[in-house]
């Protein structure tokens, strides 16, 4: 069954979930770092911190049951599937937003050559 979101946060919190993977370290620097710049996107409704963690649990969840995986980490497939299914959900408004955001969101610990061939793939596929 193809990856389809109910709600356009969920579709841009995905794609960012799996930056956060991108390096097998997600970290407390990230998701505050993240925390930070989603809840000045007007989509968000300024979450607070627990109900922002709360979104990106269940989003993380939700992305690692639905598609496939490779040693723990979202396949090439997955993360093709991932980004089709964002495309879907999102405006183009909303999808230059995703990869600028998430351009930061990798920077914010430094890249390395796996986040930024993933951040090139979303370049490609969202922009």
């Amino acid at each position: 069954m193809p990856l389809k979101f109910e709600k356009n946060t969920e579709a841009f919190l995905a794609v960012l979930t799996v930056v956060i993977g991108a390096d097998n370290a997600g970290s407390l620097e990230e998701r505050d770092f993240l925390f930070n710049k989603v809840k000045a996107i007007p989509i968000f409704g300024n979450p607070g911190q627990q109900d922002f963690s709360r979104l990106l649990g269940k989003v993380t969840d939700t992305v690692y049951a639905q598609l496939p995986l490779d040693d723990g980490a979202i396949s090439p497939a997955g993360i093709d599937q991932l980004l089709a299914a964002a495309k879907d959900a999102l405006s183009p408004e909303l999808r230059k937003t995703l990869v600028a955001t998430a351009g930061d969101l990798m920077d914010a610990d430094g890249a390395d050559a796996a986040e930024k061939a993933l951040m090139e793939k979303i370049r490609r596929a969202l922009g």
